[in-house]
């Protein structure tokens, strides 16, 4: 399973001087709650959202994403 690392995705927001999730829900013309959704892997970015999200914090999909085994995920949550 593919999922969204957050702590880089804040780190890059940092970088480029955008204030948080707010900042970054603004850039990509989203509500915030919705951000937080997608950047905590509750629901899913859409190809257009997600084109936007790479090109605003000016990344490479691999920057971004992590592959989860979804065996160690459930143990981890167990």
């Amino acid at each position: 399973m593919l999922k969204l690392r957050k702590y880089r995705i804040l780190e890059l927001l940092d970088q480029r001087e955008i204030a948080g999730l707010k900042g970054l829900a603004e850039h990509l013309d989203l509500h915030p709650s919705n951000v937080s959704h997608l950047v905590n892997n509750k629901s899913n970015f859409t190809k257009k959202q997600l084109e936007r999200l790479l090109s605003v914090l000016e990344c490479d999909l691999n920057e971004i994403l992590e592959f989860v085994n979804e065996v160690d995920e459930n143990k981890n949550s167990d």
